[in-house]
């Protein structure tokens, strides 16, 4: 028996590769390090989806037929405006369910299928989070351009005005860093759903609620409000002896994967670097002396800071809302479900482990009027 799972390999797979040891990513044989900031999240897409690069003509019409699939149905935008105040996520998860009212050959899971879906959902989901931010602030939601990048679409509909080059590159990082991660909890849940030939509707949606625990992409919110209560980088000591001697988890740290510092970091902390007031400041010199700390004092033990420890703060630059930072997640991780969905359904056998019954056995019956 093997608790979570961990440990357990259920399948082979071309699309990623995590090596906990030694700190590297590679998606479909390349090292995220060689991407980030070369490559885009439309390019990578594509490679995730085809296990190579496109040509500039493949290239090409992905980033058509993905900037032309933006606009959301009137019934989601109606959804979506009569949920503003909900939770991101939930309503992230309801409206990516609700796509598939609007498609007449929704249970098309063929590989073209799988393709033409997956392109309309990762399309539309950063119109349903600026949408929906957009409604919570009492403003109008802006409508995609098609002339824009993935990236630099959703932030001129998040804030109304186009992102300058740097922001818009920043962007596109974290959606490239976020985008894939391997065998994960929610990546797991996709699988398992498309495995019983469900619609890629269904398979997405399953992971979009995975994703929702803090355990797993919900933990970004919590290293801000950490950051909040330490305050500033002379009170990282104190603060993180305190948390240490009352056997209190420190969010940001520590990951069941990597026995060395998250890689995804270095990327993250060069844009805040690049980009910051002198608020983000505070928060990323605040940040980095936690990490001092805590590596001091517990990295022999194998905790090291995770990505949770930057994104948060680089987030906050780009003025994404604290609210909204697991949805990005979402934005970013539907690459890589969509490409493990696709990956499941050419060799498919459908998920089905066991458990290990513990409980009593011959009970005897009892009528409920003689207990």
């Amino acid at each position: 028996m093997h608790k979570g799972l961990e440990g357990v390999v259920v399948d082979e797979s071309r699309i990623c590769e995590v090596d906990g040891e030694s700190g590297d990513i590679w998606y479909a044989g390349y090292n995220v390090d060689d991407l980030v900031g070369r490559s885009s999240y439309e390019e990578l897409l594509y490679l995730l989806w085809n296990d190579q690069l496109p040509m500039e003509d493949e290239l090409n019409e992905l980033e058509e037929d993905l900037s032309t699939s933006r606009e959301l149905p009137s019934d989601v935008e109606a959804l979506v405006d009569s949920q503003a105040d909900a939770g991101p996520m939930d309503v992230m998860r309801t409206a990516v369910s609700a796509l598939a009212a609007s498609d007449d050959d929704a249970n098309d899971i063929s590989r073209e299928g799988l393709v033409e879906k997956s392109t309309g959902v990762i399309a539309k989901m950063p119109t349903v989070l600026a949408r929906q931010h957009r409604r919570r602030e009492g403003l109008e939601p802006v409508a995609p351009r098609e002339d824009l990048g993935h990236a630099a679409n959703f932030l001129y509909m998040l804030h109304g005005e186009e992102p300058t080059e740097r922001e818009a590159r920043a962007m596109d990082d974290t959606l490239i860093l976020y985008a894939e991660h391997g065998m994960n909890a929610s990546t797991f849940s996709s699988v398992v759903t498309a495995s019983t030939e469900a619609n890629v509707y269904s398979s997405l949606t399953s992971a979009v609620g995975t994703l929702q625990g803090p355990l797993h992409g919900g933990a970004t919110e919590t290293v801000v409000e950490m950051l909040e209560e330490v305050g500033s980088a002379d009170r990282a000591e104190s603060w993180v002896e305190e948390k240490i001697d009352n056997r209190e988890k420190i969010p940001g740290f520590g990951h069941r994967v990597y026995e060395v510092p998250d890689p995804r970091c270095r990327h993250f902390a060069a844009h805040i670097d690049e980009l910051a007031d002198d608020e983000a400041r505070t928060w990323y010199d605040t940040a980095n002396a936690v990490r001092e700390e805590v590596e001091a004092r517990l990295g022999e033990k194998g905790i090291y800071p995770n990505t949770d420890l930057y994104s948060g703060t680089l987030y906050r630059v780009l003025e994404v809302p604290p609210a909204f930072y697991t949805a990005v997640f979402a934005v970013s991780r539907v690459a890589g479900w969509s490409a493990h969905v696709m990956e499941q359904l050419e060799d498919n056998r459908i998920m089905r482990p066991r458990v290990k019954y513990v409980g009593e056995k011959n009970r005897e019956y009892v009528a409920v009027d003689e207990r």
